[in-house]
Formats: C-alpha cells, sequence, structure tokens
C-alpha cells in the first residue's frame, strides 16, 4: 500500500480549516503578516514542492486560532518522507544557529552569506536576548513599564510537569507577549506597562489554582520593540513546544462574560488546573482529566529536551 503523502495532508487541511474560519486567501494573507510565498506555499504544499518552515505553519494556525501540534506532525512526517529530517533548534554540536529553516531563501543567503537584518534572523536575536536573561520569580513585578516577550518556567513538584520541571529553567511551560492596549485598534501607543499587565494576570490565574503553587514559577521576560514581539513569540513556540500553549490550552484566556457562560466550554488548562472562577461557571470541555493528563505526558515525552 502507497503512504500518503502527507505534505498533501498537511496543505489540504490548513486550507479546510481557513475555509472553516471563513476567510478568503488574501483575508488569511493579510492577517499573517507574511510573505504571500510563505502562506501560499504552506496551503499548497505537497510531496516533491518547497515544504513551508515551522514557523510559517505555527504562525497560519495562529491567527486561525488551531493547535498547531497536528499540523506540525505532518509537516514532520512529511519531510521524513524526503529523507530531511525537519531542523531543531540547536546545531548537532550544541551552538546556536541564527536560522533554524529559511522560510525564504534570498540571493544573499544563496551565496553563503549571512543576512543580519533578515527579519527571521532579527526575531531569532529577540529570542536568544529573552534565552540569556535572568530568570525571576513570577511572584515578582518586572521593573520594566514596557511591552514586549515573556517565558514562563516551572520548578516545582508537580508530577505531571517533572520532565520540564528546573532550577536552570530550561523549557518553558508558556511563551506569551505583551502588547499595548490599542493594538487591536490600530493605534499607535506609548509603553503602556503591557508586561505587567500580562505577567499579572498569569500571576492571578495560578494564585487560583487549586494544584499549582505561585512560587513554583520563574519567569525571563524582554521588552522589545514592538514590531519583533510577535515574530520572537512564533519562533520560540515553534522551538519548545510549550505545553500550556500548544496541547493544554486556556491559560492565557479571559473571563469571556457571564452572559457568555452557557455557550462556552472549560479549556483544557481549567480542566487540569479549576481554580478560575468564572472558569468553574463554564460547561466542562470535551476531554477528561484523565484524557488530558494522558495527552500532556506525551507531549512532553518528546518535547521536554527539545534540544536533542
Amino acid at each position: 500500500m502507497e503512504e500518503p503523502d502527507y505534505l498533501a495532508q498537511l496543505g489540504a487541511e490548513l486550507t479546510k480549516l481557513r475555509a472553516v474560519k471563513g476567510l478568503s486567501v488574501e483575508q488569511l494573507y493579510g492577517r499573517c503578516g507574511a510573505s504571500r510565498t510563505r502562506v501560499s506555499q504552506a496551503l499548497n504544499t505537497r510531496r516533491g514542492r518547497p515544504k513551508p518552515s515551522i514557523d510559517t505553519v505555527v504562525l497560519i494556525c495562529g491567527v486561525l486560532g488551531a493547535d498547531s501540534g497536528p499540523f506540525l506532525e505532518l509537516l514532520e512526517k512529511g519531510k521524513a518522507q524526503s529523507g530531511v529530517t525537519p531542523p531543531g533548534p540547536r546545531a548537532q554540536d550544541g551552538s546556536r544557529q541564527f536560522t533554524r529553516e529559511p522560510a525564504e531563501p534570498s540571493i544573499v543567503e544563496l551565496d553563503g552569506l549571512f543576512n543580519p537584518l533578515r527579519r527571521e534572523n532579527l526575531e531569532r536575536s529577540v529570542q536568544w536576548a529573552l534565552e540569556s536573561s535572568p530568570p525571576i520569580p513570577l511572584a515578582r513585578d518586572p521593573r520594566s513599564s514596557g511591552n514586549g516577550i515573556y517565558a514562563l518556567y516551572y520548578t516545582g513538584p508537580h508530577g505531571l510537569y517533572q520532565s520540564v520541571s528546573s532550577p536552570e529553567c530550561r523549557v518553558p511551560l508558556y511563551v506569551g507577549l505583551a502588547s499595548p492596549l490599542g493594538t487591536r485598534r490600530g493605534e499607535v501607543t506609548p509603553p503602556d506597562g503591557g508586561l505587567r499587565r500580562a505577567l499579572a494576570a498569569r500571576r492571578r490565574a495560578i494564585k487560583a489554582c487549586s494544584n499549582l503553587e505561585l512560587a513554583d514559577f520563574q519567569v525571563r521576560y524582554l521588552p522589545v520593540e514592538d514590531m519583533f514581539v510577535a515574530g520572537a513569540e512564533r519562533l520560540m513556540i515553534g522551538d519548545y513546544r510549550p505545553v500550556w500553549n500548544t496541547v493544554l490550552t486556556g491559560f492565557g484566556l479571559f473571563d469571556p462574560g457571564r452572559n457568555r457562560y452557557p455557550f462556552v466550554k472549560r479549556s483544557p488548562w481549567d480542566e487540569l488546573h479549576p481554580g478560575r472562577p468564572w472558569a468553574l461557571q463554564l460547561q466542562h470541555g470535551p476531554d477528561d482529566d484523565r484524557t488530558l493528563r494522558a495527552v500532556v505526558r506525551r507531549h512532553l515525552a518528546k518535547w521536554s529536551n527539545p534540544t536533542q
């Protein structure tokens, strides 16, 4: 029996998801903020054609509000069919690599020269600056009043997260960004305490939980120019596949409002970590506690050491 074309399946599933969300291809191009070539490459990929980058697939899934995990699995299987091993965030010798996987070749790079002004390389430098900063307890307020990117790390004894629990803060549980308040309205505003506001919300969510302790969390944060925040977040999620960003989603949600309680399902994160008062008012999601724990264990078995 002939092996299925996993890349063609990836393209078909992304196209189906776009249609379900009611977006035209042009609308998807606009919302992704990436080149048409990158997005079109992902939607039309198949064996023998150029393969989309990990970052592009994560970006499209983020815009369409979908878990990128199943789509990245198809991408990895498709690359394996071509005899290409998907590159990781580090080289075999452990050294840092600016460009994990070029999304669009350029003349400069085809000549073997490194282009530090390429957008992905600029975004990667933001990620490295974040990873190089010292972690601090999440319970402590950040000193910066600006906006930027942050990563949460677990250092406690919870059995589900033992494979990523480390005082060295190597693998994040969650990566997030803090944008100015007027971003969605198209307003240009000065730094307005986005990082403080975002981390305060994350603290409240954890403090409300019955099975997590705020003292067991560390955070790295980096104030950065707004234009590089989303790209750096995307790259970091693609590298580490943080479990609270990918399979146990819902940590970053806010109260949808009392009028919507009867129509909104409880998120996977709130199912496993109950306590937020508004989430307790929602209907149970489709997966029970046992199923969600199994999903988390499978994910962390693969991604607790992403440098391998």
